[in-house]
């Protein structure tokens, strides 16, 4: 009787030592785990074209080489055409966008004066107009710092793919294997599942960001605002943030239109907000299919819960992630329901 509880004990201690260490090593473990699951998605997306470079008779390195090749070309070349403009852009719009928010701030100082509201009076508007845009120069400089090392670790996720992609078959076998005769239907099946839910995924909100994209342009130059196109392209991209993304885009497009009158502003808000009700919907129920549509509740909490635990990240893959856990689920619950014996 002593030896199974003995055992029993020490797998308890070590199971809490691993959890205690795992604890102490979380930021690098989520950093790993970024890394992995980056690999993952990558695999995930040009498997189909890896697959089909191999029916043309390319071996299974040379298909991935090429895959993993193209796809970086194709980043390079769409960051090399894009970033001097976003640069260029980006500079004036901040330059335009400072005097609406003076005049905003010297609106708002002379209005609290009139009710004998004094702020303080050691923060002048021309003060906290500089402060803010010294906090946003050094916002920049930690996001470029933080940039280099996700680059870092994008390149370690392209080489891990571009393994995973040779292998991918043999490591799926040897997967199978490793586990009971009885499980590997359930296996299978939820396979299929996380796929089919992450693809799905993957080009509902592609499709979604295109949408918010071309319609935000269309809104912002009939109305006739400046630099629409680099305003409606951060919508677009934000997009991809659930709730509060549209939120962090809409107010570069409410600045740059203040500084165009109190009436394009208003304008411009119609049309983000049309925009966004019409995406969400519409177009959002249109391009996602039924398996990986999630309650707005869900959504919300699984956003703020990640978010919270995550920052940024956790924002960006809360809704991926209910995705595939809950179509990993349910695969495992279909295909266990099948092997019933009736």
């Amino acid at each position: 009787m002593r030896r199974p509880f003995l055992r029993r004990l020490i797998q308890a201690i070590v199971i809490l030592i691993l959890i205690f260490y795992a604890f102490q090593k979380r930021e690098t473990l989520a950093q790993i785990a970024w890394v992995f699951a980056a690999a993952s998605v990558l695999t995930l997306v040009l498997s189909p074209a890896c697959a089909l470079l191999e029916r043309k008779g390319f071996r299974p390195a040379s298909a991935s080489a090429v895959c993993i090749l193209g796809l970086v070309l194709l980043a390079v070349l769409a960051l090399s055409a894009f970033i001097p403009y976003l640069f260029a852009s980006t500079t004036d719009l901040i330059r335009r966008i400072i005097p609406t928010l003076f005049a905003l701030t010297q609106q708002t100082h002379d209005i609290l004066e009139a009710f004998n509201i004094r702020l303080n009076a050691q923060a002048t508007p021309v003060e906290w107009v500089t402060a803010l845009v010294s906090r946003g120069t050094s916002l920049v400089a930690r996001s470029s710092v933080t940039f280099a090392a996700k680059a870092g670790q994008f390149v370690f996720a392209l080489v891990i793919a571009y393994y995973l992609l040779c292998e991918r078959r043999q490591i799926g076998r040897h997967l199978l294997l490793m586990l009971p005769v009885s499980w590997r239907e359930a296996f299978l099946s939820a396979c299929l599942g996380c796929k089919n839910a992450l693809m799905s995924y993957l080009s509902g909100v592609l499709k979604t960001s295109l949408f918010v994209f071309v319609a935000t342009l269309t809104g912002l130059f009939l109305l006739g605002i400046n630099d629409a196109l680099l305003l409606s392209v951060f919508m677009g991209i934000l997009e991809v943030f659930p709730y509060i993304g549209p939120i962090l885009a809409s107010l570069p497009i409410l600045l740059t239109a203040l500084g165009q009158g109190f009436g394009q502003a208003v304008l411009a808000l119609i049309v983000v907000i049309a925009v966004q009700q019409i995406e969400g919907n519409f177009v959002t129920p249109y391009f996602t299919a039924s398996s990986t549509s999630i309650k707005p509740l869900s959504a919300f909490i699984g956003v703020f819960v990640l978010g919270s635990l995550m920052g940024l990240w956790g924002v960006v893959l809360a809704i991926p992630l209910i995705v595939t856990v809950r179509s990993v689920l349910w695969s495992i619950r279909s295909a266990l329901i099948m092997m019933k014996p009736s």
